[in-house]
């Protein structure tokens, strides 16, 4: 399937500082113009975003961001959470993707943490320049720059990846529409889960220790590789404003057709991969609209539109794609 090409404008340094998980409560937003962070070190793992198809790597962690990599904390103002112009750099280190900022003071407890797309090598040099949703004619394909939307009052360890960067874009959405930092959160994260089909889960993967809940760590990956494949005809931030503004990916039937397109490609393709498979059933029956699977629903079949020799069959708590692959 083919999308049209847009892209989207998106996104110096006052500090780099040598590179090296959180409850959600929080309390009224302080005055953007009050320090109320004063001298702190915010550490955390940044997750790479997919540089090629990593089928085979689906059950593994195994995407962290290379050494070197750049990771800007940017100030957030308390109600619009916009960027204030206070930012701070720091790079990862070694093989784990691990990063601290340290001795940092902030006159707003929200910050948003993201990672450039590239890592500093031979081929590409950091200018300073934070703008990076554009076309790579090297890669072939537009690059994300994945974040994460913290208050760092409630936590200073987190993890960077595909996830949060699509629960900043609806955070950001959802206190614009006057909601609280702590309602907004706590909506968001619930409205990711459901839209991958993971119901009556807590959602983990802002703190390090999600990659310990195998179906998070498959999850995490499979929608990489979704905004992956995707890259090569739109920007991924098309993704997240489009999940930013509506809170699912099946309002949008462009990305809701593509994202099931490849599912079936890639479960066709490996029907070995068993909790992977079952991951991919459960995520499309919520682009279908099919929502949870209750135990009042078990036996119950829903035919998969344009494919009426398939069917979704509701069993055992799970959706599951029955005749043939």
């Amino acid at each position: 399937m083919m999308v049209s090409r847009i892209s989207l404008a998106a996104f110096l340094a006052s500090a780099l500082v040598a590179c090296s998980g959180g409850d959600n409560s929080v309390t009224d937003p302080l005055p953007a113009d009050h320090a109320v962070l004063d001298n702190i070190t915010v550490e955390g793992r940044a997750t790479r975003p997919a540089s090629a198809s990593e089928i085979a790597n689906l059950n593994t962690l195994s995407r962290v961001a290379d050494n070197g990599s750049i990771v800007r904390l940017a100030e957030l103002d308390p109600v619009t959470l916009d960027t204030t112009g206070v930012v701070f750099y720091s790079r990862c280190k070694g093989s784990t993707g691990e990063f601290v900022f340290d001795s940092v003071t902030l006159n707003s407890p929200y910050v948003k943490l993201e990672l450039a797309p590239y890592a500093e090598s031979k081929q590409w040099s950091w200018d300073g320049n934070w703008s990076f949703d554009e076309y790579n004619l090297d890669m072939d394909r537009y690059v994300a720059t994945f974040g994460i939307i913290v208050d760092l009052r409630e936590t200073k360890n987190v993890d960077i990846n595909v996830m949060t960067y699509l629960e900043a874009a609806r955070l950001r959405h959802l206190m614009r529409l006057g909601e609280s930092f702590a309602d907004a959160k706590l909506r968001a994260d619930r409205e990711i889960l459901n839209a991958v089909g993971l119901y009556d889960e807590p959602f983990n993967f802002d703190k390090r220790d999600y990659v310990q809940n195998r179906s998070h760590l498959i999850a995490n990956n499979v929608v990489d590789d979704l905004i992956y494949e995707w890259s090569a005809n739109a920007s991924p931030l098309q993704v997240a404003n489009a999940f930013g503004n509506t809170g699912s990916f099946a309002t949008v039937n462009p990305i809701k057709e593509f994202f099931i397109d490849e599912m079936s490609k890639w479960r066709r393709a490996n029907p070995d991969h068993e909790a992977t498979v079952e991951f991919m059933d459960g995520f499309m029956a919520s682009l279908y609209g099919y929502g949870k699977c209750f135990s009042e629903l078990d036996g119950k079949r829903m035919e998969i539109p344009d494919t009426p020799d398939r069917n979704m069959v509701c069993s055992s708590g799970k959706w599951k794609i029955a005749n043939g692959r």
